[in-house]
């Protein structure tokens, strides 16, 4: 094998959930393709290529054949952007490469198992340090990119920004029967986040979605059969994920409905809270795949 499609032009291969959002920019608009090559030999400069080297011996299925053309694997693909990106945006990259519709796991590009496992196997390779670290605050199945940085918000330490509330589960599947499914005419339901210890659920309501009469009394019915279920809804709309002082009273209640104190003792706090924060998309609060 000569080399392989990788980098930014591989995430582009992978179509990744709101992969703009994700990197700040569209990737491979341009006539520039990341390739990558295992020989210093083979770095000769070809128009339109942006030549890398990977002199590593690369773990089982780290390239795979796809149309064609050999491609990073999504596993090597995060562990080749975590040199080029932020931490924030390579968590939030892991968390939609993880993504997918609820109910329909095998959706996925990937899976946290398959990342942790595949970078376990790739000790000395540049950015593994990184990758591993932002590996660990990643959850499979969230439904959409506000879900997915609402998650980050809500779970990651202060040091990174976030408010330390760990254990929530991205779209956790409620069985209906009875008289409960007939009235919501299915068997179903999905909790956007999920604290399956304390029974609390968090619903984010995005402004496009939620503004319906129809999907409002909707979400009115649901709550009113989760709550006989015994578990406690709370409503996160856009316009309080959006508002910093309104975003951290929801903070307060949600923390306190847990059991948990909220204790921000690091300067670094304000810092990179507002490195999270600038992962909301400019322009387009709604964007939301539920």
């Amino acid at each position: 094998m000569k080399g392989f499609l990788s980098h930014f032009s591989a995430a582009a291969y992978w179509n990744i959930p709101y992969i703009e959002a994700v990197l700040g920019f569209a990737p491979n608009k341009s006539s520039t393709v990341d390739f990558t090559v295992f020989r210093p030999s083979a770095r000769s400069q070809i128009k339109g290529r942006k030549i890398h080297l990977c002199q590593f011996a690369l773990p089982a299925g780290a390239v795979i054949p796809k149309g064609g053309k050999m491609v990073a694997s999504p596993e090597l693909l995060f562990l080749q952007l975590a040199s080029e990106l932020s931490i924030h945006r390579l968590i939030l990259l892991g968390l939609q490469l993880c993504s997918h519709q609820p109910g329909n796991p095998s959706a996925a590009i990937t899976t946290k198992e398959k990342l942790k496992s595949f970078l376990s196997e790739a000790p000395g390779h540049h950015g593994q340090k990184k990758a591993w670290r932002a590996s660990t605050y990643i959850e499979n199945g969230s439904a959409s990119i506000m879900e997915s940085i609402v998650y980050m918000s809500l779970t990651l330490p202060y040091l990174l920004g976030g408010y330390g509330l760990r254990g929530a589960i991205f779209n956790y599947e409620i069985r209906l029967q009875g008289e409960a499914g007939k009235r919501l005419r299915q068997k179903r339901c999905f909790i956007d986040l999920y604290y399956k210890t304390a029974k609390l659920a968090i619903e984010y309501e995005s402004f496009s979605f939620h503004s319906r009469p129809s999907e409002q009394g909707k979400d009115a019915i649901r709550s009113a059969i989760l709550d006989r279920h015994g578990i406690e809804m709370m409503h996160l709309s856009t316009i309080q994920l959006y508002d910093k002082i309104a975003f951290a009273d929801f903070i307060f209640n949600l923390s306190s409905r847990l059991g948990k104190r909220i204790q921000i003792r690091t300067e670094k706090f304000n810092e990179m809270n507002a490195l999270l924060r600038a992962l909301l998309p400019v322009g387009n609060s709604d964007i939301d795949l539920a």
